[in-house]
């Protein structure tokens, strides 16, 4: 992955990134470490600002509010970062600025952009469709409506779409006009999966860094577990131990990167299907005693 960073700012980053773990493996005091953070990431700041420059156009928000949310990326990014992989430090903090800013809108923001003054122009109108069909006993027609609010057809249609982009469907509701719901699609089958791409490649990204950090010892059984295809009986063939042995080292492994990994996961918008719950059944069900 290119570095986003000019070269002056990457040598000086990775200088404080080395004081920075020097300093914590010799237990230097809170406020020291705290103020080497600090100075990274004022010093970075510009990776933030890319992108919510970037992702202004995703939602409602203005520049400055997510920019203070992709500063919660960039202090997550100081804390998990390990300067000893070689990596320039932009490559691992973009992925997480964005994360962070993507995970705030998918929990506290709609990610459509709606223009203020047709929404107001949609509740005008509602209000006075209403007292209009009070008043003559019948809804008005879109002319008899838009000469009322002195305004086009063409700008209250605008209104009323609007107005329905901001309703929330279900995902697995069926779209189309087939009769047999079976044959129609789900509304989530018809989004696009760009978005899901461009998390899956930042995703790989970080499952490629946090590899080079481990051992070579579990990067060899991986290697020959996932590329290789090879069973567990053929690994401790290889490396001369037990399978429970191998077992144990590539529960470990997993464990490590699946821990690693998890922040940096944006849940899938997509529902699971439900899991089936099969009736428990006793495990010695009791023999019949009819003609015993």
């Amino acid at each position: 992955m290119p570095s986003h960073e000019m070269p002056d700012i990457v040598t000086e980053t990775r200088q404080l990134f080395t004081e920075l773990t020097q300093n914590r493996r010799q237990g230097y005091d809170t406020s020291d470490l705290n103020d080497l953070r600090n100075r990274i990431v004022e010093m970075n700041g510009r990776l933030v600002r890319q992108v919510a420059s970037r992702m202004m156009h995703r939602c409602s928000l203005d520049f400055d509010e997510l920019v203070q949310i992709g500063h919660l990326g960039l202090i997550k990014a100081v804390e998990r970062f390990d300067p000893g992989t070689g990596y320039a430090f932009s490559s691992f903090a973009v992925p997480l600025i964005r994360g962070e800013i993507l995970h705030y809108l998918r929990d506290h923001v709609s990610l459509i952009r709606v223009s203020r003054r047709l929404l107001e122009l949609h509740a005008r109108g509602a209000k006075l469709q209403e007292a209009m069909a009070n008043a003559s006993g019948r809804y008005p027609t879109e002319s008899e409506l838009c000469a009322a609010l002195e305004t086009t057809p063409r700008r209250w249609q605008q209104a009323c779409q609007a107005k329905r982009s901001l309703r929330i469907y279900s995902l697995d509701q069926h779209v189309g006009a087939l009769e047999d719901e079976r044959e129609s699609l789900r509304l989530a089958e018809t989004l696009s999966v760009q978005s899901q791409e461009e998390d899956a490649a930042e995703l790989y990204a970080h499952l490629h860094y946090f590899v080079a950090r481990l051992g070579a010892d579990a990067q060899r059984l991986l290697r020959w577990r996932v590329f290789d295809g090879l069973s567990h009986r053929e690994l401790a063939h290889r490396e001369g131990v037990s399978m429970r042995v191998i077992s144990r080292r590539l529960h470990t492994t997993l464990q490590q990167l699946h821990h690693q990994l998890k922040p940096m996961v944006v849940e899938s918008a997509y529902p699971q299907p439900p899991q089936r719950h099969c009736p428990s059944t006793p495990a010695h069900p009791q023999r019949s005693t009819h003609g015993q």
